[in-house]
């Protein structure tokens, strides 16, 4: 009778920690904490769909693919390792936020962190200053008619530098220290 009453007490509580982990996978509207709010997709962006290889370096060095496709209000992202293993499946609404992850192996804060950085390599600077929060400003380099770089800094000191070139995009996060490197894939 007691190790009744423990089993029932112990899957009650399996299923309340579960049914609670599941509910905050997925929530709306989130922010990306003290630096950016994730913004609307831009228009020029709407079916719009890019194959990229993205180096990830912290510590060590991670290489995935990934397919973004945009549409009017949604950003819906798949990426896998090298040897075609699935690793993230993710959909950000911009109106309801992350509406669906599907990863073993990225959290939620790390996908919201992927797409902020396509937001500030991808949107124009016009919409990602709407979603600085305040005290950080952004700058960009031209060389003629083509973009060079984009700076964003808090209080003069920079804390993300991203570099164009003509076969990738580097994203410097000084703050989060962290390199990405993206590779576009559909011209190739």
């Amino acid at each position: 009778m007691l190790r009744s009453k423990f089993y029932v007490c112990f899957i009650s509580l399996v299923c309340i920690v579960l049914s609670t982990a599941c509910s905050s996978i997925v929530d709306s509207k989130a922010e990306i904490p003290k630096i950016y709010q994730l913004q609307s997709i831009p228009e020029r962006l709407n079916n719009h769909v890019v194959l990229e290889s993205l180096t990830f370096k912290r510590n060590d060095e991670q290489k995935l693919l990934t397919q973004i496709e945009f549409s009017d209000q949604q950003l819906n992202m798949v990426a896998m390792t090298y040897s075609g293993i699935p690793i993230i499946q993710a959909k950000w609404h911009e109106e309801r936020g992350l509406t669906e992850l599907v990863s073993e192996h990225f959290s939620k804060a790390i996908v919201l962190q992927i797409i902020r950085d396509i937001q500030w390599v991808k949107w124009p600077r016009n919409i990602i200053e709407k979603g600085l929060n305040s005290g950080y400003t952004i700058k960009e380099a031209f060389d003629g008619m083509s973009q060079k770089s984009r700076e964003i800094s808090y209080n003069n000191k920079a804390i993300v530098t991203i570099d164009y070139t003509s076969n990738k995009i580097v994203l410097h996060n000084y703050k989060e220290q962290y390199e990405l490197v993206i590779e576009n894939l559909n011209d190739k």
